[in-house]
């Protein structure tokens, strides 16, 4: 309990009247908290006893046959034949190229699905007269060219090609006349 001079908070206090008022207040609060309460339902009671059956009512008209339809018992059969049909389809189904990579032949059944891509292709040293698709690499004069175009032309004289990497210079001691043997490497 606080002392007379203690700054702490004082107890209220209350006139009559302010007193009621509160009192009121609280006891309104609480009648509303209890209304809200009672419009929630209860736990369910224990069922009552079965009432007197009504009378028959007069037959209706017949509707229109309807299609026949499956149940959820034949929903289990239904995926398991759904599965089956694709892992069939899918055995059947076959992965082609034509043109070594460049483009892919997907087939299933009568269906075939094409993907071209953009693969550079390795076609090896260019040859004179061979012709290349656009995407072949060739070697030539000891670059790399990738061809633009399909073409038969030669490597850094046209358009059709791009040089890719291009040929590096001899070192200092290079000398082309000296037929290096090479020794075997010996590992350990």
């Amino acid at each position: 309990m606080p002392s007379p001079g203690d700054p702490s908070i004082p107890a209220p206090q209350y006139t009559l009247h302010e007193g009621l008022r509160i009192a009121l207040e609280v006891g309104q609060r609480a009648l509303t908290e209890a209304r809200a309460r009672a419009r929630l339902p209860g736990p369910r009671g224990e069922p009552g006893p079965e009432g007197k059956q009504g009378p028959r009512g007069e037959k209706g008209d017949a509707g229109a046959k309807g299609e026949p339809g499956r149940n959820a018992f034949d929903l289990n059969y239904l995926q398991n034949y759904a599965g089956e049909q694709v892992a069939r389809a899918l055995k059947t189904a076959t992965m082609t190229t034509p043109d070594g990579g460049r483009t892919l032949r997907w087939a299933v059944g009568d269906v075939v699905h094409e993907i071209k891509t953009a693969l550079v292709l390795d076609a090896g040293i260019w040859r004179e007269g061979a012709s290349y698709a656009a995407g072949d690499a060739v070697t030539h004069g000891g670059s790399l060219f990738i061809a633009q175009a399909d073409t038969a032309a030669r490597p850094g004289k046209s358009d059709d090609w791009r040089l890719a990497v291009k040929r590096g210079t001899d070192g200092r001691d290079a000398r082309q006349e000296d037929k290096r043997i090479p020794e075997p490497v010996r590992f350990k």
